[in-house]
């Protein structure tokens, strides 16, 4: 009976979820709703089992949840715990998903519990997609019966077999069109292919000419700025007065000369007319 009995005990304390010298730790999670979760539900870690729930407390609207998780367990940023039924006759359970994201999340202070999908939800749901799926079936049913009055149509018939046998007989018509045209196509398409290499050498000789050109237009370029450079080297001793350009524009005394030795050659020039030339050559 002995044995018996701590048999029983010990399958039950299996069955339950109980482990011997569990590394655990406690944690809490705060609920709007827990749906009917009760002490020592299962707690699961991505549908494993994980743990079990110690005590569920309601205080001022909220419930706190208390919960034995082993160690194995890590609870990251991007956590989620809501409350699930795994099956119809299973219950309810603490359901953990314990995320991946860094930095680890702080398990000293209450942890933020998701609203567990309820019956009222889930009616909802299913009200507002069967609200959608009925509205597909009016559409649905609405344009079987346009088509039916379409096809039912007597007029409508023949306009569409006029229509299928119109197509048919153009499409007869253009092969045929095709059939016998189909050398001076062949012709045609052969002539627009030599005219388009043609065209390609063409367009290939002005390349090469323009390419000349550009160099022609390069050098004049050239020349032009060094040219520019000898005028700007110019300008510049005129306007420093240098040289005897600049020294004819910007020396004035230079300038009185010259206008005095042009009167002499023009009053030279005068008495030569009126009185001609006189010479006197002494040889010795």
């Amino acid at each position: 009976m002995l044995v018996a009995l701590t048999m029983l005990i010990v399958g039950v304390m299996w069955g339950k979820g109980y482990r011997i010298r569990a590394a655990r730790y406690e944690i809490e999670v705060v609920f709007d709703n827990v749906s009917g979760l009760e002490d020592g539900c299962n707690v699961l870690a991505n549908g494993v089992l994980k743990g079990r729930v110690t005590s569920i407390v309601l205080h001022e609207g909220r419930v706190t949840v208390r919960a034995a998780v082993d160690k194995s367990v890590t609870l990251y940023s991007d956590y989620r715990i809501t409350i699930e039924s795994p099956t119809v006759m299973a219950g309810k359970v603490l359901a953990l998903y314990p995320g991946s994201k860094t930095p680890v999340a702080d398990v000293s202070r209450p942890l933020k519990g998701q609203p567990p999908l309820g019956v009222a939800e889930a009616v909802g749901i299913f009200e507002s997609v069967s609200e959608n799926v009925q509205t597909a079936l009016h559409n649905l049913n609405a344009l079987m019966i346009n088509l039916n009055l379409i096809v039912g149509d007597s007029a409508n018939r023949d306009n569409i077999s006029g229509l299928l046998s119109n197509a048919h007989g153009a499409a007869r018509t253009s092969n045929d069109w095709l059939r016998d045209n189909r050398d001076d196509l062949t012709e045609s398409i052969a002539q627009l292919k030599t005219t388009l290499d043609a065209a390609e050498l063409m367009i290939h000789n002005l390349e090469s000419r323009m390419d000349n050109t550009f160099t022609g237009v390069d050098s004049v370029v050239t020349q032009l700025n060094s040219l520019t450079a000898s005028l700007r080297v110019v300008m510049d001793q005129v306007n420093n007065k240098e040289g005897t350009l600049g020294k004819l524009v910007g020396d004035e005394e230079l300038y009185l000369r010259l206008n005095r030795t042009l009167a002499e050659v023009d009053s030279l020039a005068k008495a030569i007319r009126a009185k001609g030339i006189k010479t006197h050559i002494s040889l010795f």
